[in-house]
């Protein structure tokens, strides 16, 4: 699936999420982008997901799970809101980091078979994604802010087997013979305020900006439509069917108003900085193109082949502007 239609159904995005749609800061760790995306994190969530489970319980896991996605959500706002982010990932990374916390305070509570073969996975897990990560867009951010918020609450919420025989009772064996500590209320409440403010904090306190992927495709439905009709019309003056001023006319009156609001529009954007460098391109190119025009208008209306020659200079630079544009690919 494309970014939009991931962002159709729920996806992480700053501008979105900071103006109020906090659901999808939770949401958007159920998405994914492609079947090769999901089925890898099943994969990996199923390993480590069945020996948590077992290690802290139905309702801590879910709790556990659930918040160390809203951490990885909640660093990705942080680090690079203008990133359409999608997956568990950040959850599982958490789940990792939840294991590596409990172990710092409980060493010798995991059998050593156990953890061999969850040291496996979690290479597995971590080599795919150190390569994975190094593609551009890939959102390491909420990977890193879901093991960041594992680690702390594996260091309280989990608590290591108890080495009672009475277990028909009281819970299930674990491998070293000894009996599940389910994680006390106080512990499972702490988790989810931390959950709580993991959504408030970066709703309250992080910058909001504005919907660049909204405003870039009101800018090309925009540039599409004015350039066919200055196509049109720039044909029909060359071969004399219309006036210089018929021209000129199209030009000032039905091309160059939506051009310019939104060339208006484009430097009045807050965006983030990995955004900042591609706007300013368009925004130069938006200018280069107007300022073209609007010496095409004012030469036709006095006569003025310098003018003229200004026009065309700048739509040359506009071509030039546009082919940085296309060397990027779009807006980041």
């Amino acid at each position: 699936p494309t970014a939009d239609s991931v962002l159709r159904w729920g996806a992480d995005y700053g501008p979105l999420t900071l103006h109020g749609q906090w659901w999808r800061m939770l949401v958007s760790t159920f998405l994914h982008f492609g079947l090769i995306h999901l089925l890898f994190n099943m994969f990996v969530l199923f390993n480590i997901g069945l020996f948590l489970e077992g290690l802290a319980d139905r309702i801590p896991f879910v709790v556990l799970y659930l918040v160390c996605g809203l951490g990885g959500s909640a660093a990705s706002l942080a680090w690079h809101p203008s990133i359409v982010s999608a997956g568990a990932s950040g959850a599982i990374f958490g789940l990792y980091g939840a294991l590596l916390g409990f172990l710092i305070r409980h060493r010798g509570s995991i059998p050593a078979e156990s953890l061999a073969s969850l040291r496996k996975g979690a290479l597995t897990f971590l080599g795919y994604n150190l390569l994975y990560g190094l593609r551009p867009g890939v959102d390491m951010a909420a990977h890193l802010g879901g093991l960041a918020t594992g680690f702390v609450l594996g260091l309280f919420l989990i608590q290591p087997p108890s080495t009672s025989s009475s277990s028909s009772t009281s819970g299930d064996l674990t491998a070293s013979g000894g009996v599940l500590a389910p994680a006390s209320n106080w512990r499972v409440s702490v988790t989810v305020a931390l959950g709580l403010a993991l959504i408030a904090v970066p709703m309250i306190a992080l910058p909001k900006p504005d919907d660049y992927l909204a405003e870039y495709k009101r800018l090309a439905t925009m540039e599409e439509k004015d350039l066919a009709l200055f196509n049109a019309s720039l044909k029909q003056w060359q071969a004399n069917q219309i006036t210089p001023q018929q021209y000129a006319d199209i030009l000032e009156k039905q091309i160059l108003p939506p051009w310019r609001a939104e060339r208006e529009s484009m430097e009045k954007l807050k965006v983030s900085q990995e955004q900042a460098a591609m706007n300013r391109l368009l925004v130069e190119y938006l200018t280069d193109r107007e300022q073209g025009w609007q010496f095409t208008v004012d030469g036709l209306r006095a006569h003025d082949a310098n003018r003229l020659r200004r026009g065309a200079q700048k739509e040359a630079d506009a071509e030039k502007v546009a082919a940085q544009i296309r060397g990027r690919s779009g807006p980041e």
